[in-house]
């Protein structure tokens, strides 16, 4: 037995059983420690993984950030390069550091000509030295100031502006920021009140304006000459104040009714003088209502006929008569409808009112000039007289209006019968061609069509009925008639409420742009887009069909081809994928939009796209090239001498011939839809597709067939030798984004 075995013996069994209880106790103590290590490590990772994602939650909302700074950027940039104003920056020396797209529209320059030229050079020389004190004062004062001045730019006059100049400091260095708003306008508006006020003061004719009470407020020279009252004495007087005596109450009951419910009368009247001689004078009277409205004020202009009526001169034909086509105005048509009603409601018989209105004469009337419009008039209503019986009432109401009454109907079955046959006849001759100054112009017209009483018992709701009918027929796809319907009525308050709408659609946002690509189909590839535009109205979507003609009716066409223009080359020329860069873009142009669209802004527009005109094509219509259009050539020549290509849109359904299609200034020809629906089983439109091929290839014009939805019209368009398509087989209109990933999947033009 060794030492240590004797020492352990000797140890008490209580002893040991300490020990190793103290052991015990010591490895708990390090087992517990260790569990609290390892909780503390939990928690600590647990932390570590909190911070984790309040660091990934962070990061998304410093990128969303990020996003929202970038957009707000763009849009801070859109807003200052398409504000109203032209605005500039210049440095402490005048020197210009920048400029949106009006100051160089204003200026009729290119940015890159303006930046680091002394804004004096396009002070006008009167101003110039003016314009110098300006800078200094303002610089010294730090204080806004406004100046009356002209800017010049080299390739235009001189343009009046306000001036309005604020001074700060960037980095220490003293900068200006200048606005100019274009006071022309204004300037036109002040001198044409000035001439008002002149052609009121010396007008030949009495001029007198009353209030809504009809108390006398104004009266002109003229009135004191042909009265003898001047205008202190008549001045918060009513006009019976000149009362002759000669006229009944239910004369001037009559009177009254008209101004307010028709909103103005004309007719011979006998008042006196002051000296109280009686005097017969010819009197207008028109009814003046404010935006609510509310009658504000009677103007009444009257003239001395005595003289008139002891010479003989006809009155009744200056009154009553149009003084272009000498057709009855719109009082004796009032008369004569009227008359009409009185003698069919005795009779029981029906009476018939055609609405009519020409198609494309404003288009006509802008671009040929309005002598060619009178002209225009003029052969209408001979046409017109031809066309209906000697009784019949053929009448001008302004403008391009005219309305034709029929009555002795026996029945509502011969006055329906009649009117189609009437109708008919009217659509054929107005759409025959006009020969005016060695030119042909085409028309046609469309014509609204109500029956009394079926459509309306009272002269202001035939003549109301009619003109819906009118508006129905024209928007319905003109040179064509309408009769009236109650459906119709539903119609016409959604284009009003449309209308009213669009007003505000561009500044609220609510417009946008679709793409759809033009596929070339032998290679698979996408060779260009085509820009549409979209409006989400307060209540949903609504068709460009619907939506178009009210923009060009209101006379937003321009700006919105603008707007079109700017953004679409902007979207577009943004895109990023493999062959982005080598795709067209086509954007729709009106006959309107592009007699107002100049070529600068559209350079300026690719410019700032960073876009090269080569990949711009301008889509028109044949309505554009009707004769006599050659300004409208010209403009298209020279957008195709900036590189820009210019398509024919919906070939087939216009006017032109295909002889003088060789000599218009296109590129390329898109086939209307309406032939491709056909095929491949329609032989005629199968025809019309291998001519109008054919003749492409002649004439060195590229070939698109739009609406195209099926394989059977692909494969018969393919056999015809037609390779470039757009339509629904591949994709409907897109929105930007998608619409460039599904180029950018189905592949593009190197």
């Amino acid at each position: 037995m060794n030492e240590d075995e004797r020492v352990a013996d000797t140890v008490a069994p209580d002893e040991t059983l300490a020990v190793l209880r103290a052991q015990l106790a010591a490895a708990e103590r390090r087992i517990a420690s260790l569990e609290t290590i390892e909780a503390e490590h939990f928690r600590v990772v647990e932390d570590l993984h909190l911070h984790q994602e309040e660091l990934r939650a962070q990061n998304q909302e410093l990128r969303e950030a990020q996003q929202a700074l970038a957009e707000a950027s763009r849009r801070y940039q859109d807003l200052f390069d398409f504000a109203p104003v032209a605005y500039f920056l210049l440095d402490q020396n005048g020197a210009i550091e920048e400029a949106n797209f009006t100051a160089c529209q204003l200026l009729a320059e290119d940015r890159s000509s303006l930046l680091q030229r002394p804004m004096r050079l396009y002070v006008g020389n009167e101003t110039r030295s003016t314009f110098d004190l300006f800078l200094i004062n303002t610089a010294t004062s730090r204080r806004t100031a406004t100046l009356e001045a002209s800017l010049c730019g080299r390739a235009r006059e001189c343009v009046p502006v306000q001036l309005t100049l604020a001074v700060d400091r960037v980095e220490g260095r003293l900068r200006y920021r200048l606005a100019a708003l274009d006071v022309s306008e204004r300037m036109k508006t002040e001198e044409q009140r000035r001439l008002a006020a002149t052609m009121f003061e010396e007008s030949n004719e009495g001029v007198l304006i009353t209030d809504a009470l009809g108390r006398i407020q104004r009266v002109n020279r003229a009135f004191t000459v042909v009265t003898g009252y001047t205008e202190r004495e008549v001045v918060g007087k009513t006009p019976a104040v000149l009362s002759s005596g000669r006229h009944d109450a239910a004369f001037y009951r009559d009177m009254w009714e008209r101004l307010v419910n028709v909103g103005g009368w004309m007719g011979e009247i006998w008042n006196r003088r002051k000296n109280g001689e009686v005097y017969p004078e010819w009197l207008k009277i028109n009814t003046v209502r404010g935006a609510g409205g509310e009658i504000r004020h009677f103007v009444g202009i009257f003239s001395d006929i005595g003289d008139h009526k002891r010479t003989g001169q006809d009155v009744e034909r200056y009154a009553f008569y149009d003084t272009l086509t000498d057709l009855p105005n719109r009082t004796l048509f009032v008369e004569r409808l009227k008359h009409a009603l009185v003698r069919a409601h005795r009779d029981a018989k029906p009476v018939v009112l055609l609405y009519l209105d020409l198609d494309r004469f404003k288009s006509i009337n802008d671009t040929l000039g309005h002598q060619t419009g009178d002209l225009l008039l003029q052969q209408v209503a001979a046409r017109l007289r031809q066309l209906v019986r000697a009784h019949d009432t053929v009448a001008r109401l302004g403008g391009d209006e005219f309305t034709v009454v029929l009555s002795d109907m026996e029945d509502d079955v011969t006055a329906v019968e009649t009117a189609r046959r009437v109708a008919e006849k009217i659509h054929e001759h107005l759409s025959r061609p006009f020969f005016i100054a060695g030119g042909e112009i085409m028309s046609g017209c469309s014509i609204g069509i109500a029956l009394y009483p079926r459509d309306g018992e009272t002269y202001g709701d035939l003549v109301k009925h009619a003109d819906i009918a009118m508006y129905h027929a024209k928007h319905g796809g003109r040179d064509g008639y309408a009769f009236f319907s109650t459906e119709m009525n539903a119609q016409v308050v959604r284009r009003v409420s449309l209308e009213t709408a669009l007003r505000g659609a561009l500044h609220r946002e609510e417009l946008n742009l679709a793409f759809q690509p033009v596929v070339d189909g032998n290679d698979r590839r996408v060779v260009g887009v085509e820009a549409l535009l979209r409006w989400n109205g307060p209540d949903g979507p609504v068709s460009p069909v619907e939506f178009m003609p009210i923009l060009e009716m209101l006379g937003q066409g321009p700006e919105i081809a603008r707007w079109v223009l700017g953004r679409a080359g902007c979207e577009v020329a943004g895109w990023d994928f493999p062959g982005a860069g080598g795709l067209w873009l086509s954007v729709n142009l009106s006959p309107r939009q592009l007699h107002q669209l100049r070529l600068p802004w559209i350079v300026e527009a690719l410019e700032h796209a960073r876009m090269k005109a080569g990949r711009l094509v301008l889509e028109v219509t044949e309505e554009h090239f009707h004769p006599n259009a050659e300004m409208l050539i010209r403009q298209l020549e020279e957008i195709r001498g900036i590189g820009a290509r210019v398509a024919l849109d919906d070939f087939g359904i216009g006017h032109s011939s295909l002889g003088r299609l060789r000599n218009l200034p296109i590129d390329i020809i898109k086939l209307d839809r309406g032939f491709v629906r056909g095929l491949p089983d329609d032989a005629k439109d199968l025809a019309i597709v291998s001519t109008v091929l054919t003749m492409a290839r002649q004439l060195n014009f590229a070939f698109i067939a739009e609406g195209v939805e099926n394989d059977g019209q692909l494969q018969a368009l393919r056999v015809q030798g037609c390779s470039l398509f757009q339509g629904f087989i591949y994709t409907p209109p897109l929105p930007g984004p998608e619409c460039a990933r599904w180029c950018a999947d189905f592949g593009t033009a190197a």
